[in-house]
């Protein structure tokens, strides 16, 4: 048998020979990235095609042999490039296939469908830049005398440029062909050549200036055009594209050239102006950058060069809406001139010196460009033929929005290339309508104002803020005494047990009036309230209106040197308190305690005070967050307030049979609606505790009892209402303010509650400036309507109206716009401007600083914040006063403050560079809660050696937020090491499926848990032989940690873990259970209080090493011992989980003993055997047995209870007869160890030390925390066991979750909750 005939020939020189190979062009290098990071569609996205449509007798062979002659002239057509993008390989020439397809025997339907069909598939053709080739041309015939040839390339190897110099060369060669003579081209230019110059080129002095030019012209900021879109953004950005076409009318066209004329420009320059135009209109920006491309054949003379030559600019526009349109095209021709001076620099390297901050989601810099295509067909020639040329739509393109001009004056036609996944085709078709206004407006007046080209109809604005009503023009404490006379004897306000009705409250407030005029107060005068919610407040309040004051509203929990500032700011002449309160305070007021006041009340006449207060009289000051580092003071008037009042009366309403609760400090301005709009109704005023307002379970219980009807509160509020297990529906009207209300709380509430209404407004314009009630059926939630007399308007930039749809800021005029910054002009005046939408009058309008659009429903929707200024939980917070507080603190170079993840997170660059330090940050938190409320405190801390910058040098704010948390704690020496570093480094990778590890990172920051802590342990004693307990990773969560202690043999036991070791109250010891490590606590004691310390206790032995204890009593005695060696003066809270309650117990009894405080004994779903009750051995060994039976029968019918139960028994069982398997397999004690990285030593000193205790009762209350679902057969369902042993009683709270999820979320959040009240309320020596 002839072998040779299964022999494949394999020739490795077979193919193209190489001609020459140059380095890639940087614009080259740029799209290679671009196609090999987004895959086939960017590489679709750069596919350059055109059709050129033949009528006449074409001559196939001279049309071949043009192509031929074509591809031979040009290096870039047989071109290829190198599998890492770095060089071009040009191939010698080999014949070029030109595809023909024959369709002229179909009808003319079927022909269009074949051509549409043919285009589809070069637009998603995906060329091969390794092996090319990378030009294509197909032939389709239509008729006899008609031809289309389609020519596609990759931008890789073509441009624009390039393709005119295709036809025009084609014609060329076609016509020679025909007329068979020579043709008369001239050599065509090299592009190696060119790409060699272009290298020179970069190291010359010529290209630095004009990179240059480039920067200065970004020097002061890098603008982002943010176009509005259709649809989310998705995170990683597409290639998805469409094509829209727009021919123009001939004459528009000719007219508008005409505009260009008159101010000395072209017709390109021009209608890229009046592009810019469109996009100020449709995005409200003032500051645009669009692409421009620009040729390099152009700039360096080389008019026969096919290639990727092209350069695109970032052309640069700032817009004066005041500026003239032939102003604007004189000013924009020399920007263009200046531009293409300095063309030769490509966008990557651009963007590379920029360093601006890549977003997946969106094309860096250029979102849009603008390119002029037109006259590629001009000068090119067919011999015996006529042609139109054709540009064929991409499938696939690089930019959001490309327009292209094509075509010539008498057919000028524009291609609007546009992202599908962001817009949809009746939006281009609107841009396009707006664009040929802007050219018939500028056409008609090219002297017309860039802000009046665009005029829309205003009639939707005309319609929202159709607001006017009528409401008192009196000072709010006359309003509250009319009220009191029509309801004399009703309930005003009720404040635990203490009722007053409205007769009452006004007597006292007109009393408490005549009592501080005695005390030397006047009208005008500025006087600080600094008490807690209670009756007195609110009569306080009231009788200091009534002497024409402004107050003060002050939180006693602020930091004292914040409410010192705030005093010494307004002024204040008095400050009415406490003692508690004003020993605290350094300031200059006079004091009047609010006991002495109350006192002697009786002694002045309940009469009203004879002074005259005006409605335009201030009526007070409250203090927000401030950029300068203190708080800023916001001056709101009576006017301002009984306006706000009264609209709050209509929507959303309240009446006299209301119960309004009140849970808002004064110091948040929200406190203005609760306090005084019952008032002013005769509704009934209920007013809570600060611990109540806290504690979302006695707020339920409140809300019950007192049968409240209406409520107000941040959305962070009704979601701790709902996480603690607010199920049934409650008859109240649910305000909802402070921070944006999400969709899918509104959701939940709104099954809960009668009516939701989503209020928005800032203080500056007197508490809520619009209000909404929410449906069901909503998709989004808005911010509605205005409140009565006032005003919103969207703005752009230069405070131009927005049309409907548009984005802009949120500006807010009318009756709640408050007299601004106290003592602040400079500040005022800049965000408190004249209203140029009602010019006859002096009114103000309000730069909120907010994003927002008025809807197609008539409703407004708000978009976040413009600047720093944030809404976090209800608090408005300038993130610069925090960072302000930070930079003074010791240790700190420099702060920037973010919110990430719902947190305030700071960054720091530190002297010490610890901030993983925690006694270090610590620190820091007690330093800055002298400072600032809690509220502005940040949580997380992080360390960075550089912030991320724009180009101006500031901080990049996005940037950060952007920065994984562990590379912003990141330090010089992050890979590993040592031996030990690389071997946990490996099996953490494994484990935790991450390609890159930190050796600083946090074991259960990046993923890990404690099932997963198995895993890694398991792998460590495979890899090394020695065996770590598994609360070593809570001690050493780091690989470098865990390293050292691994390396070092640190075996010296100890049974006392903390897990939490920040806080001075009593801290909180929990023994083990029967799987004896510590680390299931771990979450538990994450949610116990910030100030609340926690440690675990685990058995000894657990390493391996060290012996089990083999009685309770000796393990109670050794656990005592290492609690007070580390806590020697007490006092204890003892708890234990399981098994490790009896533990508990006995430490307990133990303690008590010695003369030691126990404060609580708690146990964790513990049960007594009833074998603990006896002392005889075979007694306990007989119960034992019954015990086991009865428990067989019990799982049995258990398992079949419910699929839950089911499925962890049959998990259970799996389990089992594994262990089985491997005991036969291994032996007893390794098959134990395999399953439960536990020595078989201590379960069997475990059961050795159950089997001799017997318990006795204690004269002690037990708290019994009881797992709701029970999995295993009790004999006291009720108790578990412990009712004979807990002499005083038994307190009994009930967790969500069986006996091992209990501790895992979401259950876990509520049990440290009732963990912590016990802790904080309760003791082991008294029931009550």
């Amino acid at each position: 048998m002839n072998s040779s005939k299964n022999i494949i020939s394999f020739n490795p020189f077979k193919g193209p020979q190489i001609e020459k190979v140059v380095p890639i062009t940087q614009p080259q290098a740029e799209i290679w990235i671009s196609c090999t990071l987004g895959g086939d569609d960017a590489n679709r996205a750069y596919n350059e095609s055109i059709s050129l449509v033949f009528n006449g007798q074409l001559h196939y062979k001279a049309l071949d042999t043009a192509i031929q002659q074509l591809v031979q002239r040009h290096e870039a057509i047989r071109s290829i490039f190198s599998a890492n993008g770095r060089f071009m390989s040009i191939l010698e020439y080999e014949p070029f296939k030109l595809e023909h397809l024959d369709i002229s025997n179909q009808t003319e339907l079927e022909q269009k469908s074949s051509i549409s069909n043919y285009l589809k598939a070069e637009a998603n053709y995906v060329f091969d830049l390794v092996n090319g080739p990378l030009l294509k041309m197909g032939l389709l015939k239509t008729k006899a005398t008609e031809h289309h040839l389609v020519i596609t390339g990759h931008h890789i190897i073509c441009d624009g440029w390039s393709l005119g110099t295709i036809l025009y060369e084609l014609g060329i060669l076609y016509s020679a062909q025909i007329n068979k003579t020579a043709h008369a081209l001239p050599e065509a230019d090299s592009f190696s050549v060119f790409a060699d110059e272009l290298t020179l080129y970069t190291d010359s002095i010529e290209h630095k200036k004009t990179v240059q030019f480039w920067l200065d012209q970004y020097k002061q900021s890098v603008p982002q055009l943010n176009l509005p879109i259709d649809y989310p953004r998705p995170e990683l950005r597409t290639h998805d594209s469409a094509r829209l076409d727009f021919h123009m009318n001939r004459e528009l066209v000719a007219n508008f050239k005409k505009v260009g004329v008159k101010s000395g420009c072209s017709f390109v320059t021009a209608l890229m102006a009046a592009f810019e135009i469109l996009l100020y209109v449709q995005t409200g920006q003032d500051d645009i950058v669009i692409g421009l491309p620009s040729a390099g054949q152009a700039a360096t003379g080389q008019q026969h060069l096919i290639g990727h030559c092209v350069n695109l600019l970032p052309l640069r526009s700032q817009i004066n809406a005041e500026q003239s349109f032939s102003d604007y095209l004189k000013a924009r021709k020399l920007a263009v001139f200046d531009a293409y001076d300095h063309q030769q620099l490509s966008f990557g390297e651009l963007l590379q010196e920029l360093k601006i901050q890549r977003d997946p989601s969106r094309v860096p810099l250029i979102p849009v460009v603008f390119n002029i295509d037109m006259g590629m067909d001009s000068n090119v020639n067919f011999e015996g033929l006529t042609f139109k040329l054709l540009s064929n739509p991409r499938a696939f393109e690089t930019f959001e929005i490309f327009l292209n001009a094509s075509g010539s004056e008498d057919s000028f036609v524009l291609e609007w290339s546009y992202n599908t996944t962001l817009f949809k085709a009746s939006t281009i078709k609107g841009m396009m309508l707006t664009f040929e206004k802007i050219l018939k407006k500028t056409i008609k007046n090219p002297n017309i104002q860039l802000g009046n080209i665009i005029e829309f109809d205003q009639s939707a604005y005309s319609i929202l803020n159709d607001t006017t009503s009528t409401y008192p023009n009196l000072p709010l404490h006359e309003v509250l005494a009319k009220q009191a006379k029509k309801t004399p004897n009703k309930i005003a306000l009720q404040f635990g047990n203490n009722t007053i009705t409205y007769n009452q409250f006004i007597n006292k407030s007109n009393k408490l009036a005549n009592q501080l005029v005695s005390k030397g107060i006047k009208p005008g005068d500025c006087i600080g309230v600094c008490i807690y919610r209670s009756i007195e407040l609110v009569v306080v309040l009231n009788a200091l209106m009534q002497c024409g004051a402004i107050y003060i509203p002050l939180d006693p929990n602020y930091p004292s040197q914040r409410l010192n500032y705030m005093l010494k700011d307004s002024g204040a002449k008095f400050l009415i308190s406490t003692k508690e309160v004003t020993s605290q305070l350094q300031s200059e007021a006079s004091i009047l305690l609010m006991d002495e006041l109350f006192a002697n009340l009786s002694s002045f006449p309940s009469t009203p005070i004879l002074e005259q207060v005006f409605t335009e009289n201030p009526v007070y000051i409250l203090y927000t967050s401030g950029s300068t580092g203190n708080p800023k003071g916001v001056v709101v008037t009576h006017k301002n307030l009984v306006n706000f009042l009264y609209s709050m009366l209509e929507k959303p309403g309240i009446t006299e049979f209301d119960k309004l609760l009140s849970i808002t400090t004064i110091s948040f301005d929200i406190a203005g609606l609760e306090l005084f709009l019952p008032l002013i109704s005769g509704a009934t005023l209920v007013l809570t505790s600060e611990n109540s307002a806290k504690d979302g379970r006695e707020l339920l219980d409140i809300l019950n009892q007192e049968n409240i009807t209406m409520l107000q509160a941040t959305p962070t509020t009704w979601q701790m209402l709902l996480e603690i297990g607010w199920e049934k529906h409650l008859p109240i009207k649910a305000l909802c303010g402070g921070e944006p209300l999400p969709l899918n709380l509104a959701k939940k509430l709104l099954p809960k509650v009668n009516e939701l209404w989503n209020m928005y407004g800032p203080t500056e314009t007197t508490i809520w400036s619009t209000i909404k009630q929410i449906h069901s059926d909503e998709d989004i939630i808005t911010i509605g309507h205005p409140i009565a007399n006032t005003q919103i308007y969207i703005v752009n930039e230069s405070s131009v109206l927005m049309p409907p749809g548009k984005t802009g800021e949120i500006v807010i005029g009318g009756n709640g716009v408050s007299n601004g910054y106290w003592k602040q002009p400079d500040l005022t005046a800049n965000k408190f401007i004249a209203n140029s939408f009602d010019e006859k009058s002096s009114t103000k309008l309000y730069k909120t600083g907010d994003l927002g659009l008025l809807l197609s429903n008539g409703e407004l929707q708000c978009l976040g914040r413009i600047d720093h200024q944030i809404k976090l939980r209800g608090h408005r917070i300038e993130l610069e006063e925090i960072e302000q507080a930070l930079d003074a603190l010791d240790d700190i170079q420099q702060s920037v403050v973010v919110v990430k993840n719902e947190k305030l997170t700071a960054y720091l660059k530190s002297n010490t560079h610890k901030v993983h330090n925690k006694v270090k940050v610590e620190n820091w938190k007690i330093e800055l809660l002298k400072l600032l409320p809690s509220h502005m405190v940040p949580t997380e801390f992080y360390h960075i050696e550089e912030f991320p910058t724009t180009l101006n040098g500031k901080i990049d704010r996005k940037a950060l937020l952007k920065l994984p948390t562990d590379q912003a704690s990141k330090k010089s020496n992050s890979l590993p090491t040592t031996t030990s570093e690389k071997i946990i480094s490996k099996i953490w990778k494994e484990v935790l499926g991450l390609d890159n590890i930190d050796i600083d990172s946090d074991f259960f920051q990046i993923g890990g848990h404690s099932i997963i802590g198995v895993k890694v342990m398991a792998k460590l004693e495979k890899e090394t032989g020695k065996r770590l307990p598994l609360v070593s990773l809570l001690k050493h969560p780091t690989i470098r940690s865990l390293s050292t202690y691994m390396d070092n043999e640190f075996y010296t036991w100890n049974s006392l873990v903390p897990l939490k070791t920040n806080g001075t109250k009593p801290p909180l010891y929990i023994i083990h259970g029967a799987n004896h490590q510590v680390l299931i606590f771990d979450a538990l004691a994450h949610f116990m209080d910030k100030d609340q310390p926690v440690y675990g206790l685990q058995s000894r032995g657990l390493n391996g090493i060290d012996e089990p204890h083999d009685s309770i009593d000796q393990m109670a005695a050794d656990y005592i011992k290492e609690i007070v060696a580390s806590n020697p003066k007490g006092p204890y809270a003892l708890a234990g989980f399981s098994y490790g309650g009896i533990v508990a117990y006995e430490m307990a009894r133990q303690l008590r003993a010695q003369g030691k405080k126990v404060t609580i004994l708690a146990q964790f779903d513990t049960y007594v055997f009833p074998q603990y009750y006896y002392k005889s051995p075979i007694i306990k060994k007989a119960i034992s047995i019954l015990y086991v039976i009865g428990k067989i029968g019990y799982l049995i019918l258990n398992m079949f209870s419910s699929k839950k139960n089911f499925v962890r028994r049959y998990e259970l069982l799996k389990l089992l007869f594994k262990g089985y398997y491997l005991r036969l397999r291994h032996g007893r004690a390794k098959q134990y160890e395999m399953q439960f990285n536990i020595p078989i030593k201590l379960l069997d000193y475990h059961n050795k030390a159950t089997s001799k205790y017997t318990i006795t009762p204690q004269d002690i209350v037990i708290y019994l925390f009881r797992a709701s679902e029970e999995v295993n057969l009790v004999h006291d369902h009720k108790y578990l066991g412990w009712k004979k042993m807990a002499l005083k009683g038994i307190r009994k709270q009930m967790v969500a979750g069986n006996h091992v999820d209990m501790f895992e979320k979401p259950h876990v959040k509520d049990f440290a909750n009732k963990l912590q009240n016990v802790l904080d309320n309760y003791n082991l020596e008294h029931y009550d």
